[in-house]
């Protein structure tokens, strides 16, 4: 990271475990209240543009910003469900960020936000944001790669228990046949909330990541 007089003129961003005061938190806090659980991680180069994309989803999500690479790279963790990325971010890189997400085998979908459009075939973007984002494509692409990402966490924990279920006997065979009854559940219902394409890129996208 670039020492303080060469960042932009812009306050620190918060470590996403404190509050201002130093106590401990898991998620920044909406003033309303009622704040979704889900995290989503917002980098622009513009520090302006970062705080204006966040103060939206802030009225529905957690939200952390970060205004170069290395901030974004010290955000991350297995809470962020979507990550909104300047590919030209400074510091490491946009991309360096991407590689990061992926390498980690992490469920977080990652959009592009981009001056221009975006191939996402050819790149590690999932989506992207055309600057200036406007705020209902904003909300409804986060909502959208939110879904994806719930599907995909979903998706593997699945998995994970039919292969445990696979060497169980007994009570513990019943709990997991419970817990697999529940997931199948759920995976119905957020497949439900997706196009076609969509559900089976996140399921393509899981069992690629599988060894």
């Amino acid at each position: 990271m670039s020492p303080a007089s060469d960042r932009p003129d812009h306050p620190e961003p918060m470590n996403p475990d404190e509050t201002a005061d130093g106590e401990s938190t898991t998620r920044d806090r909406s003033q309303g209240g009622g704040l979704d659980e889900r995290v989503v991680l917002v980098a622009d180069r513009d520090p302006a543009v970062t705080d204006e994309l966040a103060a939206v989803l802030r009225e529905r999500f957690t939200v952390r910003s970060a205004y170069d690479s290395a901030d974004a790279l010290a955000s991350l963790d297995p809470d962020v469900s979507v990550a909104l990325l300047d590919a030209t971010l400074p510091g490491l890189s946009a991309q360096r960020v991407v590689d990061r997400v992926r390498t980690d085998d992490a469920d977080c979908q990652v959009a592009a936000l981009a001056d221009e459009p975006v191939d996402v075939e050819s790149t590690a973007f999932d989506d992207y944001l055309l600057k200036p984002v406007n705020d209902d494509r904003l909300t409804e692409t986060v909502e959208r790669l939110s879904r994806r990402a719930t599907y995909r966490t979903t998706l593997e924990e699945f998995f994970g228990v039919a292969q445990e279920r696979a060497n169980a006997s007994g009570e513990n065979r019943e709990r997991l046949d419970r817990r697999l009854a529940e997931l199948d559940d759920r995976l119905d219902d957020v497949f439900r909330s997706l196009d076609g394409p969509e559900a089976y890129d996140a399921a393509l996208r899981e069992l690629d990541a599988d060894p």
